[in-house]
């Protein structure tokens, strides 16, 4: 008990701690801020209740799918740009393999061509989300629908994914 107590006499764990908790309740909150210009459907909650795969990519987005929420992208553009680009390092991509071996720069440039790919994997995933959303009539949109409405709502997902990223990073 004493070194429990201990633990929390030091003060840069003690921020570490409530920063922590910060990052999870900017998270919840995130989870259920729906995307502005997107009608959910109840039929979409009745879904998320069913046990489906969308019921297990809701469970392990934290919820912000049955939302249709500016997280519901979650990290796994991020988390699919890294399997790429290390699967490319290994002498698939000769560029690749020489910054792979060239050290902390190596490093922070493989580090950018993740975030850049992340980019382009979450506007690809953003809008293969929407599209399968509104085909099966779990979302409807409020705006009109053409390009700009779409890109609007991929914006905002990438924003909620980039985000997300940050955060985790920030930990």
């Amino acid at each position: 008990m004493k070194k429990f107590v201990s633990i929390f006499k030091n003060k840069d764990i003690v921020n570490r701690i409530f920063f922590t908790i910060m990052i999870l309740f900017v998270l919840r909150i995130g989870a259920v801020i729906t995307v502005p210009g997107v009608k959910v459907s109840d039929e979409l909650s009745n879904i998320m209740n069913s046990g489906n795969s969308f019921a297990l990519m809701d469970l392990l987005g934290g919820g912000a799918l049955a939302n249709f929420s500016v997280f519901a992208l979650g990290v796994s553009p991020y988390i699919t740009a890294q399997i790429i680009i290390q699967l490319l390092s290994k002498d698939v991509l000769p560029a690749l393999t020489e910054l792979s071996k060239q050290g902390e720069y190596g490093r922070k440039k493989m580090e950018m061509a993740t975030r850049y790919l992340t980019l382009l994997l979450g506007a690809v995933q953003g809008y293969g989300m929407i599209r399968t959303m509104i085909n099966q009539g779990y979302i409807s949109l409020t705006l009109a629908d053409n390009f700009w409405t779409y890109a609007y709502i991929v914006t905002i997902l990438l924003a909620g994914a980039m985000l997300t990223m940050w955060l985790g990073d920030q930990i």
